[in-house]
């Protein structure tokens, strides 16, 4: 196996870091997969073991790098998949900001390693420096491949466009410190709630306005217990209850420049949350529903 791959633009290198920077707040470890084409980052649940990724960034390659070269297992398996603690590469690319080039590849030092080469400009000089970071990586073996492969999910009962990311998290950050599990509420009429219950109040937050790109209704909620709002057709609206803590981590994607965030609902059960970049990155999250 054999990668390469070479990033001299700051502008995709300064998008770069902060998509490393974002899946390390996510997670410790990650899946980084190699292709012709497309780099892709995976995180599955850290206490579930094998499992369907929890999330799931594509970034084209063409878009960020100026060289790319890669060979795989063999002509039938052409992906490279590397474990990786997405910590360290993190911290490796906080020098990217202001650098020259990145040079990314496969090295085999006493142990496999992803080696960044990193060329910075001197402070004192017209000399530039090169900065050097070996990061371990574990070669996932073919038969493994499959733990990590995209999500096969329901279709989605209701996909509408969120707010700016930080107006939601901020809405979030404060839902959170009450209430372990918040309830994302859509309906077709462009309307989004979000509402925790404690032993003491109900509380939420009401956006309105909001662009809806497919609606599959009506919504059966025969075997629900009462979640519509005053005035409100319940067979245009879904929900799904979920983690705070796990929608609150995917809302610190905000520091990515994106052109729209969309939210999809798999009535009571999943909640996907997409971020889509002008670069055409897309980064998706799946939170699976909570349901008593």
């Amino acid at each position: 196996m054999k990668f390469r791959a070479v990033m001299i633009d700051a502008g995709p290198m300064r998008e770069f870091t902060n998509i490393v920077s974002t899946i390390s707040k996510l997670c410790k470890e990650c899946v980084l997969r190699l292709s012709s084409d497309q780099l892709y980052f995976i995180v599955s649940d850290e206490n579930s073991g094998p499992a369907p990724p929890i999330l799931w960034c594509e970034i084209p390659q063409a878009m960020f790098f100026s060289e790319y070269q890669m060979v795989g297992l063999d002509e039938e398996h052409k992906d490279i998949y590397l474990g990786i603690s997405s910590a360290s590469l993190a911290r490796s690319l906080t020098t990217l900001k202001s650098a020259k080039s990145l040079k990314l590849k496969l090295t085999k030092k006493q142990c496999p390693c992803l080696t960044l080469e990193i060329e910075v400009p001197s402070s004192t000089s017209l000399q530039t420096r090169h900065v050097t970071h070996d990061i371990p990586v574990a070669v996932i073996p073919r038969k493994m491949w499959s733990d990590f492969q995209e999500p096969t999910i329901p279709k989605p009962d209701i996909t509408i466009e969120l707010p700016t990311l930080k107006q939601v998290r901020t809405t979030i950050e404060r839902m959170k410190s009450m209430a372990s599990e918040v309830t994302v509420r859509a309906a077709a009429a462009g309307r989004l709630a979000l509402q925790i219950r404690t032993d003491m109040a109900t509380v939420a937050t009401r956006f309105k306005g909001l662009r809806v790109e497919a609606f599959e209704g009506p919504i059966d909620h025969s075997d629900s217990e009462s979640e519509s709002q005053t005035n409100e057709d319940i067979s245009t609206t879904c929900y799904c209850r979920v983690d705070a803590k796990k929608l609150s981590m995917f809302l610190s994607s905000e520091q990515i420049s994106h052109n729209r965030t969309l939210c999809s609902i798999v009535h009571k059960k999943l909640l996907i949350l997409s971020l889509h970049t002008e670069e055409n990155v897309t980064l998706q999250c799946f939170i699976t529903g909570i349901v008593y």
